[in-house]
């Protein structure tokens, strides 16, 4: 079937040849359909898991977040921005580590006991999302992990207003914005803007008790993020991707690196693979479903220039999947119970990602 949509007026200069080379493309909603059903609907007993898996989220969010936005950018929880900092930080971000840790090799304590009942008792799907999203709330308490939760929140609110600042904040010619983001991520920068102020703090507080494991690769981190820096300047250069990907490969991978540093000693490259995968997905899903509006921002987005195609999103969905059932299995976790209740849970939040950029909440 071909579709059209209604050419806009207010498309930047140069773009139009490409807007008009797309308009086989369905309009937005039922582009939004399509995501929909690639994505599908898992079993909803997998729910009780991804609303204890957000609780404990949400919690450290209010305990290790919230303070430093009162303290340096409290207006931003009357914008919309508002809600896509919690949002981002607590139902995106921060779900993909504590995801590698159900199902790493190297699962800590309490991760290990979870996986291995559900693994190895013949439990009903629904009773084992039920006993696993009860112990993910009692997650947020338990002492022993309290760093690992504060070092993931902050990480997600870092890589989540960092990018908001970067592309819809600051006003500086290309080159000088990323010479100024440089400068701040690594520390020698203190802005007095309210939105920059709260990424400094943002950035001080992840950078604050690293344990000894955690500081090669939080290193390995902020240099992968000079290099997204780098990408996005490019990019709002005009400057072309040999990969076409769009400059998105630099800025996928540094905040990857930032959200496995807290878990890194519990999983392997596997576990990095599998998330570049899914952020790579969802960066698909961001700019096909925002098509219009990126065109009247002038962005040659993937989709736009017609490298991500809906057959190369769907196979990028698949990866994912696929991917996730091989991590759990090359952990020894080979229970359909539970291999299903990750996979659904999975689903879940991706369909929950689809619903969020439908209604502008994950814009």
């Amino acid at each position: 079937m071909s579709y059209c949509f209604a050419m806009s007026t207010n498309l930047a200069p140069g773009l139009e040849a490409i807007h008009s080379s797309i308009s086989p493309w369905p309009p937005r909603h039922q582009r939004v359909a399509l995501m929909r059903e690639l994505v599908g609907d898992a079993t909803p007993e997998a729910r009780p898991l991804i609303s204890g898996l957000r609780e404990l989220t949400h919690h450290s969010f209010d305990r290790w977040v919230m303070p430093l936005v009162n303290a340096h950018w409290p207006g931003v929880l009357t914008e919309p921005f508002g809600l896509k900092l919690r949002l981002g930080s607590c139902n995106l971000y921060a779900a993909a580590p504590y995801t590698v840790l159900l199902c790493a090799p190297d699962r800590p304590l309490f991760f290990r006991v979870l996986s291995g009942l559900g693994n190895g008792l013949p439990l009903p799907a629904a009773t084992l999302a039920n006993l696993a999203g009860m112990a993910t709330k009692l997650l947020a308490w338990a002492p022993g992990y309290q760093p690992i939760h504060r070092r993931i929140i902050l990480i997600a609110a870092f890589i989540t207003t960092i990018d908001h600042c970067f592309d819809h904040l600051m006003t500086e010619p290309p080159p000088e914005r990323g010479r100024l983001i440089k400068r701040l991520i690594d520390g020698h920068w203190r802005p007095t803007r309210p939105w920059l102020r709260l990424a400094r703090a943002l950035r001080d507080e992840m950078c604050r008790d690293l344990a000894v494991p955690e500081r090669q690769p939080f290193a390995d981190a902020m240099r992968t993020l000079h290099l997204w820096v780098d990408s996005e300047v490019a990019s709002l250069e005009g400057a072309e991707d040999p990969t076409g990907l769009g400059h998105r490969l630099a800025g996928v991978q540094g905040a990857i690196d930032g959200l496995l540093v807290p878990v890194k000693r519990f999983a392997d490259h596997r576990a990095r693979a599998w998330m570049i995968d899914v952020s790579l997905f969802v960066q698909m899903l961001d700019d096909w479903i925002d098509l219009e509006g990126d065109l009247k921002a002038g962005l040659r987005t993937p989709v736009a220039q017609g490298h991500w195609t809906y057959e190369e999103i769907a196979r990028a969905w698949h990866r994912t999947v696929v991917g996730l059932d091989r991590l759990a299995h090359s952990a020894g976790l080979e229970s359909p119970r539970y291999v299903g209740l990750l996979r659904g849970a999975y689903t879940l939040m991706l369909r929950d990602v689809v619903d969020g950029m439908a209604d502008h909440t994950a814009d």
